[in-house]
């Protein structure tokens, strides 16, 4: 038998050639999503760098992390007089610092709507428009975005929805983007709104043509269950946040809505609820083995869209709510 017969009977080999691309594509876009990382600091970075004096601090360069100008000779923290105290409550999380060069600190902006930086050298040879220094890839970054555009083939051809070459692409943009939002969050607590916002346009219109087009559309249906598991998701993180916003940023908020959407997506609003559940119960056994080891107090905040992101990426893969 002549070998382009074997590769035409062998469905197998054809798995083993796709998620080989697939991978090798995922080293090239995880290289540039690990420059992204490098990028985003927490949000009070700009006061350990800068040489500027606090009463000169402006809205690219806060003082503190709660926008408070101290004024000369007055001690950061502490009220001025006739000042009123702060009021408890809720707030929305102030955000990350603008993306930045790690050596420079140059403020980089990005392309609006998307999370690719304006300066195309970035993204190209790596280096900073500004200093000129290379930005290295975090390299955590590239091997696991790598390995799971591989393990996309072999998981999605299963599905019992069926295959789509659009649901295909969803899936592999929420690798991309997630996989460097678990290691920005790991690294600084941050869920930057530069890489957050844009995911939602590119996932919607994707997912839409995917429940809408052939081969899977139309199916109006579950496009149905995305909507309402955004919806669901969205409003019980906003009720979390609203009823302990000192235990849970702002950014999970954010983030919230574009989890809901693949596990509505690929589950239904049961499997979107029950991807809830999962990411607070691996995110809270984490957190007590951690605690055990005397890795981190109880007072040390630990990230939570790691667990988000990998719960809705398990929900996707499997095609169904996950419980028994």
């Amino acid at each position: 038998m002549s070998t382009p017969s074997v590769l035409m009977a062998s469905p197998v080999l054809w798995s083993v050639v796709a998620a080989a691309a697939l991978g090798a594509l995922g080293l090239i876009v995880g290289r540039g999503t690990g420059r992204l990382v490098h990028l985003f600091g927490p949000a009070d970075a700009d006061v350990a760098v800068s040489s500027r004096p606090a009463e000169h601090a402006g809205p690219e360069n806060p003082p503190n992390q709660d926008g408070a100008t101290p004024g000369p000779g007055h001690p950061e923290g502490a009220p001025e007089r006739g000042s009123r105290p702060p009021v408890e409550g809720p707030r929305e999380d102030p955000g990350p610092a603008p993306p930045r060069c790690p050596h420079c600190r140059t403020a980089l902006r990005f392309v609006r709507g998307l999370p690719v930086p304006v300066e195309r050298g970035i993204l190209g040879d790596g280096r900073c428009p500004g200093c000129g220094r290379p930005i290295a890839s975090h390299l955590p970054t590239v091997v696991v975005t790598g390995a799971l555009f591989a393990l996309t083939v072999p998981l999605l051809a299963h599905q019992p929805a069926g295959w789509s070459p659009f649901g295909a692409a969803a899936v592999l943009w929420l690798i991309a983007l997630g996989v460097a939002l678990c290691a920005i969050d790991l690294r600084v607590m941050r869920l930057p709104d530069a890489l957050v916002g844009p995911a939602y346009p590119v996932a919607g219109a994707l997912l839409a043509a995917a429940v809408l087009l052939p081969p899977a559309g139309p199916d109006l249906e579950r496009g149905a269950h995305a909507l309402i598991g955004l919806v669901l998701v969205a409003v019980l993180y906003w009720f979390l946040w609203r009823i302990h916003p000192r235990g849970l940023g702002f950014g999970d908020v954010k983030l919230s809505g574009l989890t809901g959407l693949y596990a509505g997506w690929a589950a239904g609003p049961l499997g979107a609820m029950v991807g809830v559940l999962w990411a607070f119960v691996s995110f809270s056994l984490v957190g007590l083995a951690l605690l055990l080891l005397r890795r981190v107090t109880r007072s040390e905040p630990l990230p939570l869209g790691p667990f988000m992101i990998a719960a809705t990426l398990a929900t996707v893969f499997t095609g169904a709510p996950l419980v028994p």
